[in-house]
């Protein structure tokens, strides 16, 4: 967990929103190996562990690798393009199947990268920061700059979602799924549509 970016993170608790505290137990360089972050407002508590923030509200056992397609690095070119992320700067998410091409991508890009749920073999650290979540994503509304969902994610988990990204923020997600009202479709595919 780039250390950086703790402050973007968010109580996945029904509450206000408010920032989360870190207790950092094992760093490397800026990354944040293991620690807890603690919620000043519901005193939840959450573990970082190699590197990966797990925010599930209600966390159970460690979840079981899955697998997820296979890293490409043509995929990921076109994952940077559909995303906007020419320039440096901010922090993109990617959820689901999208993890996959995160080393890939960070390879092309230089704005960090939130992992939502990554695929088994994700790497942790180096730009690209995990996250575990159940409900929607913990993170603070208005501030990524890009965000690609899979098809995990449904129409109202699409619209919480939508909440995390800044203005003009670009989103990517299953041509299935339809685009919410507020944003602008910039083009589609029989895969995927883009948005801002």
């Amino acid at each position: 967990m780039f250390i950086e970016l703790v402050d973007a993170l968010r109580c996945p608790h029904a509450h206000e929103e408010s920032w989360l505290v870190l207790g950092a137990d094992r760093l490397d360089g800026r990354d944040v190996v293991a620690g807890v972050l603690g919620c000043p407002v519901c005193r939840a508590r959450y573990e970082i562990a190699n590197g990966v923030a797990d925010l599930r509200a209600a966390p159970a056992a460690p979840p079981a690798p899955r697998r997820g397609p296979a890293a490409d690095p043509d995929q990921a070119l076109r994952l940077a393009a559909f995303l906007g992320l020419a320039d440096a700067g901010g922090y993109a998410v990617l959820v689901g199947d999208w993890t996959a091409q995160a080393a890939a991508l960070r390879a092309l890009v230089e704005p960090h990268l939130f992992v939502v749920n990554p695929v088994s073999g994700v790497p942790s650290g180096a730009g690209i920061s995990g996250i575990l979540a159940d409900t929607g994503l913990p993170l603070a509304a208005g501030r990524a700059r890009a965000l690609a969902v899979d098809a995990s994610v449904d129409g109202e988990r699409l619209l919480r979602a939508v909440e995390t990204l800044r203005p003009g923020g670009r989103l990517v997600a299953p041509a299935r799924l339809p685009v919410p009202a507020g944003v602008t479709e910039l083009a589609r595919d029989e895969a995927v549509w883009v948005a801002e």
